[in-house]
């Protein structure tokens, strides 16, 4: 219950009261394994807005107060790791400029396009969504936050120290296969035949673009990791939503 509830902490704004107990190190990086769930939880407040608000507002005013609401929940954390991915791997630099780029925290004319085109998309796809369909809201935050685990267990750490470098240490393959065999499941019963879609796809994606990133810049960053949850979140709605019901 404390590493969920460490979890719960880093990647959501919810106003929950401060451990009793200082966190160590070793406590908030061994919390990734309560990531998917803590996912779980967002899904589920965008579930249940979702469901109490679809008679009261249009689609499109729909769709975009389940965006903010998510960006609120989660105040845009992983949204940063990607904006500053993106400055970097489309300034077309060599790998050491790149990683130099990534880590500078002002923002570019290439995140912002990034930025742009990403919430564009997640909005039309949100707003597009009929209230027969937002079992899909249930799968898409938990699934990116098992998935962009590919990348940690799979591929090596770009940088000597980071945020990201703890949890790349420390996580494993077994306990990462059993809670994807779990996520898998939960995808299953959630969203059905959609949901193993979006499964499959989110694997075969992240898997794809974390080698090929990893392969230029000789492995992956914190920022990244951010990255491949909020791609894998619009990959998620993208393949599952030609097989909702």
């Amino acid at each position: 219950m404390r590493g969920f509830l460490i979890a719960l902490t880093f990647l959501t704004r919810l106003p929950l009261p401060a451990p009793k107990v200082e966190v160590t190190s070793e406590e908030f990086t061994r919390s990734y394994r309560y990531y998917p769930l803590v996912g779980l939880v967002i899904g589920l407040v965008l579930w249940l807005l979702a469901k109490g608000l679809t008679l009261y507002f249009p689609p499109l005013v729909l769709g975009a107060l389940l965006l903010v609401v998510e960006l609120m929940l989660t105040g845009g954390l992983h949204l940063d790791g990607f904006m500053d991915s993106m400055d970097g791997l489309l300034s077309a630099r060599s790998p050491g400029r790149i990683l130099e780029i990534m880590k500078d925290s002002r923002i570019g004319a290439h995140a912002c396009m990034a930025l742009v085109g990403l919430l564009l998309l997640k909005f039309t796809l949100l707003a597009s969504l009929s209230p027969t369909q937002f079992s899909i809201l249930l799968v898409m935050p938990m699934l990116s936050r098992w998935v962009f685990q590919i990348g940690v267990v799979g591929f090596p750490y770009a940088r000597p120290q980071g945020l990201g470098k703890g949890i790349h240490e420390t996580i494993h393959w077994i306990p990462f296969l059993i809670s994807g065999g779990l996520v898998l499941g939960a995808s299953f019963y959630l969203a059905s035949f959609a949901g193993l879609i979006a499964f499959g796809v989110c694997v075969i994606a992240i898997t794809l673009w974390a080698a090929r990133i990893s392969s230029l810049l000789g492995g992956l960053t914190g920022d990244l990791y951010g990255a491949f949850i909020e791609v894998s979140e619009v990959v998620c709605l993208l393949a599952a939503f030609p097989f909702l019901r």
